[in-house]
C-alpha cells in the first residue's frame, strides 16, 4: 500500500510547480510523503490536519459542507488540501501553478488514495 500512495505522490510531484506532496492522517500522522529536505514534513503533516479538521467544522457551521478543498496561499507558493477518506493529501506548490491542472490531478489522486486507505 505505502509503495503504491508513494507512486501517487511521485506522479503529483511531476506536474510543473508542485515541489512536494503528503497524505497524512486525521490525527496528523504522516501516512507517506515525498518532500524536499527543507520542509519538515511532520510539522507540515500535523498542521495541515489542524487546518483542514478547523476548515471541515468551519464549513460544516456556514452549511457549504462537505468540504472539498483548502488552499493556503502565500507570496512565495500555496499549499492544497483533499479529503482523501481516511486520509488528507496536501500538495505543495509554486505561486505559479495552474489551479484548474492540480485540482483535478488532486480529485484524480485522492480517489486513488481512498481506494488504498480502505
Amino acid at each position: 500500500m505505502v509503495e503504491m500512495i508513494e507512486r501517487i505522490l511521485k506522479d503529483l510531484g511531476r506536474i510543473n510547480g508542485v515541489s512536494g506532496s503528503l497524505v497524512v492522517g486525521k490525527d496528523g500522522l504522516i501516512i507517506e510523503s515525498e518532500v524536499p529536505g527543507d520542509i519538515d514534513s511532520e510539522l507540515v503533516a500535523a498542521m495541515s490536519s489542524a487546518v483542514f479538521g478547523t476548515a471541515e467544522r468551519s464549513a460544516e457551521e456556514m452549511k457549504h459542507d462537505p468540504l472539498q478543498q483548502v488552499m493556503i496561499e502565500g507570496e512565495k507558493g500555496k499549499t492544497l488540501m483533499i479529503d482523501a477518506g481516511e486520509g488528507i493529501l496536501v500538495v505543495i506548490t509554486d505561486i505559479e501553478i495552474n489551479l484548474g491542472l492540480i485540482r483535478i490531478e488532486m480529485r484524480r489522486s485522492a480517489e486513488r488514495v481512498i481506494d488504498m486507505l480502505t
